[in-house]
């Protein structure tokens, strides 16, 4: 059985479906980046600015935003949020869910925190760009996540 021209076909598809997706990213109104830019560290400057920000902050920066009652989403399956989250941080649930809980407790154009496991999850920078794209402005990311919070035995709580 010959499974040369299968393959070759298969390989062609895909080609011609890159090189259209591509073409589509490039013609629309608002393309999509082709390599995530990387967040910047937010200043003390930029935390005080009116300015529409989508930072990363550290962990002193996290504890302040925490001791000024700036609300936090953990951007974690509701496993690891029942097992120990920041206290009072809202869980990760559905989007619009999600979305309506915030706009329950504060405006769009207030400060929100969201953490992650660890610095190697992505999961909260997602979160705060399509909390960026619903259109929140005062977005930051607290890199360390839970991880570095419960390390330096700050405030959490769990769910049994």
């Amino acid at each position: 059985m010959n499974f040369s021209k299968p393959i070759l076909q298969a390989g062609a598809i895909l080609l011609l479906s890159f090189i259209v997706s591509l073409g589509s990213n490039f013609i629309s109104g608002t393309p999509l980046p082709l390599i995530a830019k990387e967040l910047e560290q937010a200043t003390d400057e930029d935390i005080n600015s009116s300015e529409p920000v989508l930072l990363v902050i550290s962990i002193d920066q996290a504890k302040s935003f925490f001791d000024n009652n700036v609300l936090f989403l953990d951007a974690r399956d509701e496993i690891y949020y029942n097992k120990g989250h920041i206290k009072g941080a809202l869980k990760n649930i559905f989007f619009m869910e999600l979305i309506f809980n915030i706009e329950q407790i504060q405006k769009k154009s207030d400060p929100l925190v969201v953490y992650c496991g660890d610095p190697g999850c992505g999961d909260s920078e997602d979160l705060a760009y399509n909390l960026q794209e619903s259109g929140f402005t005062k977005l930051y990311v607290f890199k360390g996540g839970w991880l570095e919070w419960s390390a330096a035995n700050y405030p959490s709580e769990k769910i049994n």
